[in-house]
């Protein structure tokens, strides 16, 4: 057997173990891709749903301040004392 027929049998393996990686690697990378698009997809609706949930937080906190600008005014007091207290220990 010459060095050529040796270097030709390698090198025809080489490129079938390459051609055959590369044939299963397709459609694993397109499963990755699928899975990071849907992912991606779940995040932006986690985002909006609690983008939601803070702007009703929010309105919620502004109807109340507005129908008890007291009782807002010695809530605020009250955690300003207490947070105040906590940072000096």
């Amino acid at each position: 057997m010459s060095k050529a027929t040796t270097t030709t049998r390698v090198a025809k393996t080489a490129h079938d173990v390459i051609d055959e990686t590369a044939a299963k690697a397709g459609p694993v990378e397109m499963k990755i891709r699928e899975t990071a698009a849907n992912a991606g997809n779940k995040v932006e609706a986690t985002q909006e749903k609690a983008r939601d949930q803070i702007d009703e937080s929010l309105e919620k906190m502004e109807s109340f301040v507005r129908e008890r600008p007291v009782t807002s005014a010695g809530i605020a007091f009250a955690a300003g004392v207490l947070v105040s207290t906590l940072l000096r220990r």
